[in-house]
């Protein structure tokens, strides 16, 4: 398959329609060839089925998100997005990021996603991953504020095996590794986002390069699926840039995180995106809007030819109300008017648009 750009989309829409006129099937093929099959072999039924809807949804319309208040358990951001549009989101993230401490708000996280599977939605999970080596406090993930980094070892190209890093990184990934067990316990498949924006470098796990980075997103991988044996993952790979992609065979889905000072359909973004799979013209993988603080244009999405498969508008700072730290509330990012439209956009899927995967 050729690289998807505005010009390749619209040429072959218009042959695609030509052949499959009056064919009540004929929008299955708008991205054909896209890669549903999970890289987990041995993926749980759920997972099959929500990469099959995927696949099936993907060019057609776009899932609707929004990410959860990681930091205080008494904020409802899906009360939040129903109170303005009327819809619930048909996606909701969130976060293991206290998980590791054991201690504080965050900590209901898995509890509110297996509610929100059992109420027809789907479930994402990012993980601000605190320092390892927190020694007791709450520990840091910024790389200026932790000197926590990947154990790396050149020779080997992989995590060095006897470093107490690596011991540390070990106990933080059981913990997780416990949590993803409760979802899996309870048929919730995960769409996982793990390390995500790392070629950034503002967060330790990308502040040592793109070497030691995939080698840690590797080994992630290798532990939960066959040393823990998690099988209800979804690998959304977050990198941000081609060089620090791990391999086809370890990725899902490509994600990007746009924070744009203007709306519309990010065209270029998702053009570097599709070139980010190792086979971009035979497997191309689905790409999604992984973090965003504008909403894109539903109407700009289908004029020019821009598949996200979802987008996940970030959360709010806490108190409701317009301030540059909220992405929902207010209208400093997205108007009242605009989330309206958005959310009840026929090219936009909400919650009561979903359909029974469980």
């Amino acid at each position: 398959m050729k690289k998807i750009n505005f010009n390749f989309r619209k040429t072959a829409l218009v042959v695609l329609l030509a052949v499959a006129v009056a064919s009540s099937y004929a929008e299955e093929y708008f991205v054909p060839g896209v890669s549903a099959k999970p890289v987990d072999k041995k993926a749980d039924k759920c997972v099959v089925k929500v990469m099959d809807f995927f696949a099936q949804t993907y060019g057609q319309k776009i899932i609707s998100g929004q990410m959860d208040l990681t930091w205080k358990d008494s904020v409802d951001m899906t009360k939040r997005v129903f109170d303005v549009t009327g819809k619930y989101p048909a996606l909701m993230g969130y976060d293991f990021m206290n998980y590791t401490v054991g201690k504080g708000d965050g900590t209901k996280q898995v509890q509110e996603a297996i509610d929100w599977w059992n109420k027809g939605g789907l479930v994402a999970f990012c993980w601000h991953w605190r320092d390892p080596n927190r020694n007791g406090g709450y520990g840091e993930f910024y790389s200026d504020k932790t000197k926590f980094r990947i154990p790396y070892d050149i020779e080997t190209k992989g995590l060095k095996k006897d470093s107490k890093d690596l011991e540390a990184i070990n106990k933080c990934l059981d913990k997780i590794a416990v949590q993803l067990k409760k979802l899996e316990d309870n048929n919730v498949p995960v769409l996982w986002r793990p390390l995500h924006e790392a070629s950034g470098g503002w967060f330790w796990w990308g502040a040592s390069g793109s070497n030691a980075y995939i080698a840690l997103y590797k080994y992630m991988f290798n532990y939960f699926t066959n040393v823990k044996g998690i099988h209800n993952l979804i690998w959304v790979w977050n990198g941000q840039d081609k060089d620090w992609y791990p391999g086809d065979e370890y990725v899902d889905i490509i994600g990007t995180d746009i924070y744009s000072n203007t709306h519309g359909s990010f065209l270029d973004e998702f053009n570097k995106c599709w070139e980010m799979s190792d086979s971009p013209e035979e497997k191309p993988k689905m790409i999604a809007l992984t973090e965003n603080g504008r909403m894109p244009i539903p109407k700009e999405l289908q004029d020019d030819y821009v598949y996200w498969l979802w987008f996940m508008t970030w959360n709010d700072a806490n108190n409701e109300g317009t301030q540059k730290d909220n992405f929902w509330s207010g209208e400093f990012f997205n108007t009242d008017k605009f989330k309206k439209e958005v959310y009840n956009s026929d090219y936009v899927i909400t919650l009561d648009e979903m359909p029974e995967l469980k």
